[in-house]
């Protein structure tokens, strides 16, 4: 039976504080970009179709580095992989107070619009894709997979370069086979920010 095999792959630890011109935030650190490498070298041999990405620099920046160790595959750039805040559970909204009804309003609708893009049955032959991106999506993610509540995104969490795996059957069933491995990264290599 055919399968989409989706890699979501955090970005590497960046420069957060530097505040850039543009709005595509920091670059990966030197830390950032050795977590890139080794979770390169983790997936440099499936056979990888196509990576999808977030155009935030650290995503974009991670993607390339993942693409040097996977021959001939497209890198597509997408803007419905920035970060976002998908939903505010009940118990987060005093810290995310500050924002207006629209700023959550269109979160969500870019995080579904992200689900409905990439989270598509399986056609007639197996596909692997990885799609680079950010934690808290990448968490949203994962909830619709398992279609549990989506508000329970904010009760996990990723490491940078944290790899989550989800197997999409051609009658669109999905199914976790892991979230946040870490296991090509040394303990002291991993990081949340």
């Amino acid at each position: 039976m055919a399968q989409r095999i989706l890699y979501l792959v955090r970005h590497g630890q960046y420069d957060s504080q530097t505040r850039t011109a543009d709005k595509l935030g920091g670059r990966l650190t030197e830390l950032g970009r050795t977590q890139a490498r080794l979770t390169a070298e983790r997936l440099r041999n499936l056979p990888i179709a196509t990576i999808h990405h977030s155009t935030l620099r650290r995503a974009s920046e991670t993607a390339n580095i993942i693409a040097t160790a996977v021959d001939a595959v497209p890198l597509r750039p997408a803007r419905v992989l920035w970060e976002c805040l998908p939903c505010i559970p009940p118990h987060l909204t005093q810290q995310f107070a500050h924002l207006s009804e629209a700023v959550i309003e269109r979160d969500a609708l870019q995080a579904e619009r992200a689900f409905e893009r990439y989270f598509k049955a399986a056609a007639q032959v197996t596909r692997h894709e990885i799609i680079v991106c950010h934690g808290n999506i990448i968490r949203y993610l994962v909830c619709r997979a398992l279609q549990v509540p989506i508000e329970s995104w904010a009760n996990t969490d990723i490491h940078n370069c944290g790899i989550s795996e989800v197997a999409i059957e051609s009658d669109g069933r999905m199914m976790l086979i892991s979230h946040n491995d870490t296991g090509h990264l040394p303990y002291d290599l991993r990081t949340f920010v």
